[in-house]
């Protein structure tokens, strides 16, 4: 430390002493005279000040020990040194969203028969245009009603809905293909006979008028044995390519126009799988398919197992088990699916190994296991038809119970969701309910992502 010396001042860059200049006699700017050194030494104590105070702060602040960040503690979220997880967030917005919709009517269909009910609806997310598929016993329809966008978005009313087909057969299954073909498939008939039927949807033209593809003036029937169940479109395919549920296994349905391709899929291999070809055996009745990817069937059988079935390679293996007959799938992602059966729904994610698989699955006997789920739903009220539906962009999971009410889950959680929805009661069964995503609709469309839910033949429509 340097001496103090009166009448000069040390300066600590330069390393000398100057001599202190009376302020009259310094000239203007002077660097060393008394009041210019006066401040010099004020600022000097107060950056001493500040540093005591900083290194007295440091030493006496309690810090959190590193013991509260190890990964298998997960602790730091609870002393707020990380953000809630990606998990959290999703949910959070889920039920912020779930909070908030409302609902409008959408369309009341025709009834035909006379005791119409609404079984399926979808919308093409390009055009708008609604459909429904309805039976009553061994009667079934299929109809269609195109939106008016004159006000900016779809609107519709009767003086739009046509009637594709009528047929006096059971009605199982319609689904829609990005490429605009809609399959349906009927089962059966008064011969005990099935049909697959698609067709394409038309499209609008400049004037907004539809017009039908001229190679669809009669109806084409693809004829089949099995009896049909289900079916699924391919979300990404160049062609238009279904997946079929039948009582003698999966089936695909690929083509265009009047060209179509109906072909077997193999079973899991026989052995450790415990698959035998059996005709109308729970080891054949394919109840649910769901595509994982556009490559990737997933498929629920009777007997409670789902199998994956790769059309790249052609070959299936069973993944998992279900506590019951499975009824319906859908998919989170590629990897997450969520099977419902009699009283259970569960989600599972493939990519842990396989468990609880048995060689000859018997779900309704005592003995029968399952695999382990990745979450599950305990507030799940099933309705006779299984009927759900998930918004992976909503991480929720709508699901018709037959109280005349649809309950929403978390998907990130499995608990339920409040919400305006799960409020609301309908004095018919609620037949359907079916999510549709903004982000493939039509600039006419929701501009959120909404819910359709069927009573009878009334579709409404829920969304903020």
């Amino acid at each position: 430390m340097n001496r103090e010396i009166p009448g000069f001042y040390f300066d600590p860059e330069k390393k000398k002493y100057f001599k202190i200049q009376a302020n009259h006699a310094a000239p203007a700017g002077a660097t060393y005279s008394k009041d210019t050194v006066k401040r010099k030494r004020t600022e000097h104590e107060k950056q001493q000040q500040k540093q005591k105070l900083a290194e007295r702060v440091a030493k006496e602040k309690v810090r959190k020990d590193s013991f509260y960040h190890h990964p298998l503690v997960g602790g730091d979220q609870e002393i707020g040194s990380r953000l809630p997880s990606t998990t959290t967030r999703q949910d959070q917005q889920a039920r912020i969203y779930a909070s908030q919709i409302q609902r409008e009517r959408l369309h009341r269909f025709r009834p035909w028969p006379k005791d119409f009910t609404i079984q399926d609806v979808l919308r093409h997310p390009q055009s708008g245009v609604l459909i429904a598929s309805g039976n009553h016993g061994l009667q079934s329809s299929v109809s269609v009603c195109f939106p008016d966008a004159e006000k900016g978005r779809w609107a519709y009313d009767r003086t739009m809905e046509r009637v594709l087909f009528k047929e006096q057969y059971r009605l199982s299954s319609i689904s829609l293909s990005h490429t605009g073909y809609l399959l349906a498939t009927m089962d059966s008939g008064a011969d005990g006979d099935s049909f697959l039927a698609p067709r394409r949807l038309p499209t609008p033209d400049e004037t907004g008028d539809y017009q039908w593809p001229t190679f669809f003036t009669h109806p084409i029937r693809i004829r089949t044995t099995p009896s049909l169940w289900c079916s699924a479109a391919c979300p990404g395919s160049d062609k238009a390519l279904f997946a079929i549920g039948t009582s003698e296994g999966l089936h695909t349905l690929e083509g265009f126009g009047s060209h179509w391709t109906l072909s077997e899929k193999p079973f899991p291999t026989e052995g450790n799988q415990g698959f035998h070809r059996k005709t109308n055996s729970a080891h054949a009745h394919v109840n649910a398919v769901e595509w994982l990817s556009s490559d990737v069937i997933a498929s629920g059988l009777r007997n409670s197992s789902v199998f994956l079935h790769d059309i790249r390679s052609g070959g299936s293996a069973t993944r998992l088990q279900h506590p019951y007959p499975v009824a319906n799938i859908r998919k989170i992602d590629e990897h997450r699916l969520v099977v419902t059966g009699h009283t259970s729904m569960q989600m599972y994610d493939i990519r842990y190994a396989p468990n609880g698989i048995q060689s000859k699955p018997r779900p309704l006997s005592s003995s029968h296991t399952s695999t382990r789920p990745y979450l599950t739903f305990p507030g799940y009220v099933p309705n006779t038809n299984s009927n759900f539906d998930v918004s992976p962009e909503l991480g929720l999971l709508a699901s018709a119970s037959d109280h005349g009410k649809v309950q929403l889950f978390s998907l990130q959680n499995g608990t339920q969701v409040a919400s305006p929805l799960a409020e609301a009661e309908y004095t018919e069964p609620i037949s359907c309910v079916r999510f549709d995503s903004s982000e493939e609709m039509d600039i006419n469309g929701p501009q959120t992502p909404s819910l359709m839910v069927c009573s009878r033949a009334t579709v409404d429509e829920w969304a903020w």
